[in-house]
């Protein structure tokens, strides 16, 4: 397989505008982008048609490590501290509830029926609670590209969409240091169930979560100082082309040079035994947020450009792959415990962001609203999850299958759910919505528009400051 591992890439290769097509064609449809992916995948997968086979997927790992490595950073990279310092109890306290909450809950209904489930029926106790908490903490994560989507389509804007928004991007860095704690710990009961607890054995996971921590710093402030130079050892090349022309090729060396530094950050640490996503979420907090900058903005409009150019082959490449590797049969034999894991974290993420919302002193009209960002999941999840099936073999695919039913649903509701959410709270700057357009349910354009003329000032200031923020900047699809 290793000699002719060139082909399966070659075919992917030829098969990246087809499956490009299919993400086009669902958003047609009014569906989620990364939907058109999955079942694209699926129907070339070795279930289907056969094009991509068990070999190909084997030989394609290393694409799905590639796609893991730029969504963790990129998630990392959303997070700008400065604009979340401004209102830290509100996103402290909402974090907390939604997280804790969320955890609890889908930890409970999964041990309850952990003899019954395919990937803990044959499991001891102490191991069915390790992957049950693995469960309950990908089900915390939710989707920050995909609350952009819906932002850019209404033109959100205002205290409801910030506050979410914030709240979004912390929960899912709190959801990779989370993950990387369960995954190493899990990874400790596997392999030392019945020896004892001792202090070398808790020892490995320590060690490997302080190599991903030193690494993603390094990285972070490393891609931090090339983004914020200019290219000076090509500016003897560059300098013949045009204007315009020196300027593409700047972006595209940029974006080349921070996929590369992404997916370096992702194969060191598995090299050195270490949490990758961790340690590439760092880097991308770290170099958003780099002090003592006088280009920092610079930075930032260098970074979100450069990801934004990344992430629609990042999407249809690993979502697609995600599509071929499932196993059709398998997820609808667990579909009713998707339902239920959906439900029960439904409700979890309602209670929990009102309890949050009440604590941090969050406005009245905002507090019923919240719950209505915190659903979608995509990217950062659907990643989460395969990480786990590599990592443990085992029982990991069944860890998939049902992972990726509660995420589809997720998907398919959360965002419609939030669209609804940013107009009825006044927020939307988008008003002739063809979805909803002829709802009486939502407040009219005129009764919106005189709402949010007395807004318009006190919004100025705001998105001056916002402009060049990353959170700004990112126009992706639905990826994270």
């Amino acid at each position: 397989m290793d000699d002719y591992a060139y082909v399966h890439f070659l075919v992917l290769a030829l098969l990246a505008p087809v499956l490009l097509l299919c993400g086009t064609a669902a958003q047609i449809l009014r569906l989620p982008l990364i939907t058109g992916y999955v079942l694209g995948g699926i129907v070339v997968g070795p279930y289907c048609l056969g094009i991509l086979n068990v070999d190909a997927l084997q030989a394609l790992a290393v694409v799905d490590h590639a796609c893991l490595a730029i969504i963790a950073f990129s998630a990392g990279a959303e997070l700008q501290i400065g604009d979340v310092r401004r209102i830290k109890k509100q996103v402290t306290c909402i974090t907390l509830g939604v997280c804790i909450a969320t955890w609890l809950s889908v930890f409970g209904l999964l041990m309850a029926i952990a003899p019954s489930l395919p990937m803990t029926a044959s499991l001891p106790t102490s191991q069915s609670a390790a992957v049950v908490s693995l469960a309950a903490t990908l089900m915390m994560a939710r989707s920050p590209a995909s609350m952009i989507a819906v932002l850019k389509e209404t033109g959100g804007r205002g205290p409801y969409s910030s506050l979410v928004m914030a709240v979004v991007i912390v929960k899912d860095v709190v959801v990779f240091i989370c993950f990387a704690v369960n995954i190493e710990m899990s990874d400790v009961v596997m392999r030392k169930s019945g020896e004892g607890f001792g202090i070398s054995i808790l020892f490995e996971p320590v060690a490997s979560l302080a190599v991903s921590t030193v690494l993603g710093l390094m990285f972070g402030i490393l891609i931090g100082r090339l983004l914020g130079v200019p290219a000076r050892p090509f500016n003897v090349l560059l300098r013949r082309l045009p204007p315009a022309a020196q300027t593409r090729a700047k972006a595209v060396m940029r974006t080349a040079a921070i996929a590369l530094l992404a997916m370096s950050i992702f194969w060191t640490a598995l090299q050195l035994h270490a949490e990758p996503l961790l340690a590439c979420v760092l880097a991308g907090i770290i170099t958003t947020n780099r002090k003592g900058e006088a280009a920092s903005k610079g930075i930032h409009e260098d970074l979100g450009t450069a990801l934004t150019h990344l992430m629609p082959l990042v999407n249809m490449a690993f979502f697609s792959l995600a599509g071929a590797s499932l196993l059709l049969g398998r997820v609808v034999a667990t579909l009713w415990v998707a339902v239920g894991v959906y439900t029960v974290r439904l409700l979890a993420i309602y209670l929990g962001s009102w309890v949050g919302a009440w604590m941090g002193e969050t406005p009245t009209e905002h507090r019923r609203k919240v719950w209505q960002g915190m659903i979608t999941q995509a990217g950062v999840a659907m990643g989460l999850a395969k990480a786990v099936a590599a990592r443990f073999p085992s029982w990991g695919p069944d860890f998939v299958f049902l992972m990726m039913s509660v995420i589809m649903m997720n998907l398919f509701t959360g965002p419609s759910m939030f669209r609804s959410a940013v107009i009825s709270t006044g927020e939307a700057r988008a008003l002739q919505l063809p979805s909803v357009s002829n709802d009486t349910s939502f407040p009219s354009p005129k009764k919106l528009a005189d709402g949010l003329a007395d807004d318009d000032g006190r919004h100025k200031h705001e998105d001056l400051r916002h402009k060049h923020s990353p959170s700004a900047l990112l126009g992706r699809s639905e990826s994270l």
